[in-house]
């Protein structure tokens, strides 16, 4: 044994030194293994607890009982052991891993995903009973909830919260499997897409400049909002993306008009970005320029479209109190096939161009979307298709 001051020592088959500003322990064991074990400040009383450690380690080589978890001689390694057996023996519900993957993605997951989707499923986890959100109840949870929600509701809730939440406590080793994988988690039938045919939007439109359905007890036309649904027909754009155009979207270049599409308003938060991120100026025909110039400039804001009553306008009161009642007119007269939603102006749209020969790469372009997105979710079939004769 050997001390060198308060800088070296040798303890046996134990060494101490001092590296990167710490005492350090070290030493063979068996032969040829080496071990390092920084063990504290460089301070007197340091010095003390790495001399003692040493000879703690020592007479552990020398009696065979040496703690290669280190647990016995670093309160850091104590600590962190007990952590890691406390992950293997605690048991978490579904509840906890949520709420830890929420606490973890607070800063990453978009602000309406936050405000719609979670608190949506905090709802569906608080209305369950406690014992049906142990992990070993996967499939009497599942039970439960098919016996409340619907399909997609369930489909939405596994693929954007749930199996998230655990497959990230999976890859933290706090639990060893997600449980529903082992289940099949129900999936709604995708409906292929469905479109108005030129002349169905062209009847759209008219009606909401003619006012052709407002009741006479509103307070309001519903030609307030014509101008927003021919901008919806002529660019096929995402009504969130036409909600938060302001006046400075408009540009003017070469005698050319064009539509910037950089940001959107959706579920009350104005977002710097569209859906695919990306900005498109979208060059207007004649149609559209003139439509644009049409539009009344408001004075108490810089929106091309607001609500009746100021500020941005809020698609799904449009839909509900507007669209509906204009389009059920419409069927009820035979002017129109079907109800569809407002987003099928942009399915019209799109089927539209390629039916009269636009190429569909430019059509992905115009929309903002890929090619085979586009195929996919967008382009709609002829129902009434007659088979040419050969």
């Amino acid at each position: 044994m050997y001390i060198e001051g308060q800088k070296k020592a040798k303890i046996g088959q134990v060494s101490v030194d001092i590296n990167r500003g710490k005492y350090r322990i070290r030493f063979s064991f068996p032969k040829g293994k080496r071990h390092y074990l920084r063990i504290a400040q460089v301070t007197p009383e340091g010095w003390s607890t790495a001399l003692k450690t040493a000879q703690l380690i020592n007479r552990d080589l020398d009696l065979g009982c040496f703690d290669e978890t280190y647990a016995k001689y670093s309160p850091t390694h104590a600590k962190a052991l007990e952590l890691a057996q406390e992950k293997k023996t605690k048991t978490y519900t579904l509840l906890q891993l949520w709420e830890r993957y929420k606490d973890l993605n607070k800063d990453r997951i978009a602000q309406t995903t936050q405000n719609y989707l979670w608190k949506d499923c905090d709802r569906y986890l608080s209305q369950a009973d406690n014992e049906l959100l142990e992990l070993n109840k996967a499939q009497e949870f599942l039970s439960y909830l098919q016996t409340k929600y619907a399909v997609s509701t369930i489909a939405t809730l596994f693929r954007s919260c749930l199996n998230p939440a655990i497959n990230l406590a999976v890859v933290a080793g706090l639990v060893d499997s997600n449980p529903f994988k082992q289940i099949k988690i129900p999936q709604p039938q995708k409906k292929p897409p469905e479109c108005f045919e030129p002349q169905e939007v062209k009847e759209i439109i008219r009606a909401f400049y003619n006012d052709s359905y407002s009741p006479k007890t509103s307070g309001y036309a519903h030609s307030h909002y014509a101008h927003y649904v021919e901008v919806l027909a002529l660019t096929g754009a995402r009504p969130e993306e036409i909600i938060a155009l302001t006046w400075e979207d408009i540009k003017r270049k070469g005698g050319n008009t064009y539509i910037r599409f950089n940001k959107a308003y959706s579920k009350g938060i104005l977002l710097k970005h569209t859906k695919t991120k990306e900005i498109r100026l979208f060059k207007c025909n004649r149609q559209l320029s003139k439509l644009i110039n049409s539009i009344p400039k408001l004075d108490n804001t810089n929106l091309l479209f607001s609500a009746v009553r100021g500020g941005y306008l809020n698609h799904n009161n449009f839909r509900d109190d507007n669209w509906r009642v204009v389009l059920k007119g419409l069927v009820a007269d035979g002017k129109v096939h079907k109800y569809l939603r407002p987003y099928a102006l942009r399915h019209s749209f799109v089927t539209r161009l390629i039916r009269e020969g636009v190429d569909i790469k430019t059509v992905a372009s115009l929309s903002g979307h890929s090619v085979k997105t586009l195929l996919t979710y967008y382009l709609a079939c002829r129902d009434d298709f007659d088979l040419p004769e050969l």
